[in-house]
């Protein structure tokens, strides 16, 4: 596939996207029915992504009423690359201060501040936080869809591009 076509990332290119700082979309559904949409930080590691909310965060009590989640993560400039996914939520700990999280946590924090928080400001304001309870809330992928951007897909301009659209790679997620 040329450099300017569009289609699904490749494994790879999706694992180098995913370690770009940029911000993930959770999508979830507040008890009366209606969506509710926050932007996170995130940590992508063995094949899912990791996400931390603040005790007190609006979207933690929805994942324990309905753990069923969507997910975007994109890029403003080209080549606009996206990842769109469903996925399972659930919290793995919490609230508890960052610092006194299990080792597993630890080492997604110590990605996170990398990733988010590098300059001066950042880490104050990492450390100023540290004692802040938080949760720690997995979110497992059950179908992910990609894009790397480039020309429009066939279905878009060509009445009948055979088969199913495949804009998306689609998986089911690793058990």
């Amino acid at each position: 596939m040329s450099e300017d076509a569009g289609g699904p990332l490749s494994p790879a290119e999706l694992d180098t996207f995913l370690a770009e700082p940029l911000l993930l979309r959770l999508a979830c559904v507040r008890p009366d029915g209606w969506p509710y949409i926050v932007p996170l930080w995130f940590a992508w590691s063995d094949r899912r992504f990791y996400v931390v909310g603040r005790e007190r965060a609006a979207w933690i009590p929805y994942l324990r009423h309905e753990p069923r989640v969507g997910l975007l993560i994109d890029e403003a400039a080209q080549p606009h690359r996206r990842v769109q996914m469903t996925a399972t939520a659930t919290i793995l700990e919490g609230p508890i201060p960052r610092a006194r999280g299990s080792q597993r946590w630890q080492e997604l924090n110590q990605l996170l501040v990398a990733r988010y928080m590098a300059d001066a400001a950042g880490r104050a304001y990492a450390e100023l936080t540290a004692e802040r309870p938080r949760y720690l809330v997995e979110l497992r992928p059950v179908q992910i869809s990609s894009w790397r951007g480039g020309a429009w897909h066939p279905r878009y301009y060509v009445a009948d591009p055979g088969g199913p659209p495949p804009t998306a790679v689609v998986r089911s997620a690793p058990t």
